[in-house]
């Protein structure tokens, strides 16, 4: 038995001591031969007795714990975790003590941690290293998404077939999938066969890559049909059990694009193959289930807690949130700018959770939350209300500058909404990408009427699509009046849907759907030709008038849009001077640098910058004095109680004021009676436009309307 305890020691690389009998500060020397111990206690002999404290501070304080563990009744274990101890020749070693006692019997084992403390660094700098290669993905990703982007976009990739698109991926980095609107195979770079092991010669029988791709996605992804039906970007991970015995891991990056010559969605998908990242996190338990940016648990580590607390059977509520425009954090500050705001962020949710809550990062910058024991909605809004407030308060950049988020929560019951993993996942998704139609912080609660709202938003994006190809849009023009001389000076652009079925479909309803899916951007540019063409027939007849545009945020961040304008006055040979561009308050505080710049542009050229619905927004005065604007329309909210309302007039005889100081024109909107009429007139401002004058009307009315006027 002393031979196997003496080989077991040395196998374990250990020290083993016994305490003398009511003398606890010495220790008999009992196993264990390695040289460590000879450099940890000098000149130390087996059997032996020796004062081990005085050779180490830090085994000093542990032993008085373990004198009382020692000194009482029973049986008993405690370690003192990992130290790093310095010898005197200064060679470190990483050990930890354990105290025991059975039967009455005390030791102390001292055990050489070094090569497991040499692991596990190697492993935590590989995360490190990791995280560094993620970011480096993450640069390709955007930098090829942005090329295809161009390129998907020019109408003469249907005319050269997929040449352009096939050199563009064939020596990117990573495999490459291009599908089209019915996600079927457009063009693919050498990376996909190789990826997923495919030899079309030799392997007719067996599933394509882009079958098996989205055979993976269907059966491990609650976000599948959210994706594909609201045209959703998406990144995350996927696993791929190939039989007879191979088993990668993908990292899975989807972006959706819009053809603006045909209108037909295509989807390009980037897979890079990370299985050796998750062999060497599956090596060390704690990265296993852990984000190695945030600390939190890792997506892998919710799903197994959520099915854990639904096998409970204790109600909860689940939340999914996502962050607002963070892509665009990124783009504007860069990666590591977006990686602090999620660690900060983490910790902010995290600090206002119960021990009981589980919150976890489950994708780029979306994190899901488990609110143990709430099953109460009312009991859920507090929780909801005290995250956002966290999250909209600033974040500091390393070169000091400040920026605040939003956040969309999207919220389920368990288990009133689902009983499942996968029905609550999605559920909880597709609430927090409702919410994302609201500018700022939202909360969304699943319910039925959210589901048939999402079912008919879908609807509705599909008949948009048909829309843009059927060319069923009209653009109507309401005239703008100088409240001086009374005459038409400017029309505004305002577009109507002719649905074949439900008839006129009002802005209201479909541009919200259109800013959601993307397909904003080919519906603002046909307003935009269309308008100039407009212009040119108002030119032609001798008619001096602007034409004011109005322009989507998605159209502000839209770094093709300038080239696109300039394009288009190139083609038209209209007068850029006779075009305004109008931009809602929000674009102004939420895209500054970028817009700044753009305006810049857009004013070099010729066009007036017109500040659309002025006074619902954020009304910074220092952003209308740095821009380069030339009017400010007063929101139709105001208007429309100024002859009755002594708050309105305030507000907007300061408007008007204000506006002149700045030496901005000033336009009222939805001006209906004369007194409405006259006190703007009273107050100086420059003009004005709504069913006082006249209705959106088409163009031909108001060629007559102006032959009048």
């Amino acid at each position: 038995m002393t031979n196997l305890l003496k080989d077991l020691a040395n196998g374990l690389d250990q020290m083993i001591l016994q305490p003398v009998a009511h003398r606890h500060d010495q220790f008999i020397w009992v196993e264990g031969d390695k040289p460590w111990i000879q450099a940890f206690i000098p000149n130390a002999k087996q059997g032996e007795t020796l004062d081990i404290s005085q050779h180490s501070l830090f085994l000093s304080d542990f032993l008085v714990e373990a004198k009382m563990l020692w000194s009482a009744e029973g049986n008993g274990i405690i370690k003192s975790g990992l130290w790093t101890e310095v010898t005197e020749s200064g060679y470190s070693l990483n050990l930890e003590a354990i105290a025991i006692v059975q039967n009455s019997q005390p030791l102390l084992v001292i055990v050489n941690k070094s090569d497991e403390f040499a692991y596990r660094q190697r492993t935590l700098q590989s995360a490190r290293e990791l995280m560094l290669a993620n970011d480096k993905l993450l640069e390709q990703h955007d930098y090829l998404h942005n090329r295809l982007l161009t390129i998907l976009k020019s109408p003469k990739v249907f005319s050269d077939g997929v040449g352009s698109l096939a050199v563009a991926i064939e020596h990117a980095g990573f495999a490459v999938m291009i599908l089209d609107q019915q996600l079927q195979l457009v063009t693919e770079n050498p990376a996909v066969a190789e990826l997923f092991e495919y030899n079309i010669q030799q392997q007719r029988s067996v599933p394509t890559p882009r079958e098996t791709l989205l055979n993976l996605m269907r059966t491990q992804l609650p976000e599948y049909e959210r994706i594909f039906s609201t045209g959703s970007s998406w990144s995350g991970e996927v696993c791929w059990m190939h039989p007879p015995h191979t088993l990668k891991w993908f990292k899975l990056a989807i972006y959706p694009v819009t053809h603006e010559s045909t209108q037909a969605r295509n989807w390009v998908f980037f897979i890079n193959d990370i299985t050796h990242i998750k062999y060497l996190l599956q090596r060390n338990e704690q990265l296993t289930f852990q984000d190695p940016l945030t600390h939190l648990p890792n997506r892998h580590a919710f799903w197994q807690t959520l099915q854990q607390r639904i096998d409970k059977q204790e109600p909860f509520y689940l939340l999914y949130v996502d962050i607002n425009h963070f892509k665009r954090i990124n783009e504007f500050y860069n990666h590591a700018e977006g990686d602090k705001l999620l660690v900060e962020l983490a910790g902010r949710l995290h600090r206002s959770l119960k021990k009981k809550d589980f919150i976890a990062r489950v994708g780029g910058d979306e994190f899901a939350i488990i609110l143990a024991g709430v099953d109460c909605e009312q009991d859920c809004k507090k929780i909801t209300s005290r995250l956002l407030n966290v999250a909209e308060q600033r974040f500091y950049t390393e070169s000091g500058e400040h920026y605040q988020v939003g956040l969309c929560i999207g919220a389920t019951s368990f288990p009133h909404d689902a009983q499942k993993v996968e029905e609550l996942m999605k559920f909880a998704d597709l609430s927090a990408y409702n919410g994302r139609k609201h500018k700022t912080s939202s909360v969304q609660f699943y319910s039925q009427k959210l589901k048939e709202a999402s079912r008919q938003r879908i609807e509705m994006e599909g008949a948009l699509v048909k829309a843009i190809s059927n060319d069923e849009f009209e653009l109507l023009l309401q005239p703008i009046l100088n409240l001086q001389s009374g005459k038409i000076f400017k029309a505004e652009a305002l577009i109507r849907w002719n649905h074949p079925e439900k008839g006129l479909i009002m802005p209201a309803d479909f541009i919200p759907v259109a800013e959601q899916s993307g397909l904003i951007a080919p519906i603002g540019r046909w307003v935009f030709e269309r308008s100039c063409h407009m212009l040119k027939i108002l030119q032609q007849a001798g008619f001096q008038i602007k034409i004011a545009v109005n322009l989507s945020p998605l159209q502000v961040i839209d770094k093709t849009f300038f080239d696109f304008v300039r394009t288009c006055l190139e083609q038209t040979q209209v007068d850029p001077a006779y075009l305004t561009l109008e931009i809602t308050e929000g674009v102004l505080v939420n895209d500054y640098r970028q817009i700044h710049h753009l305006l810049l542009r857009i004013r070099d050229m010729g066009i007036s910058i017109s500040v659309d619905d002025f006074g619902t927004g954020y009304s910074s005065l220092a952003y209308l004095k740095k821009l380069p604007l030339d009017f400010l329309k007063i929101d139709r909210s105001f208007v429309q109680d100024i002859v009755t309302d002594d708050n309105d007039k305030a507000i907007v005889s300061a408007i008007i004021a204000m506006a002149h100081k700045l030496n901005l024109g000033v336009i009222a909107e939805g001006v209906e009676t004369h007194e409405q009429r006259d006190f703007l007139t009273l107050n100086s401002c420059n003009s004005a436009q709504g069913y006082l004058f006249s209705r959106p009307i088409k163009l031909d009315a108001l060629l007559t309307l102006l032959a009048d006027n």
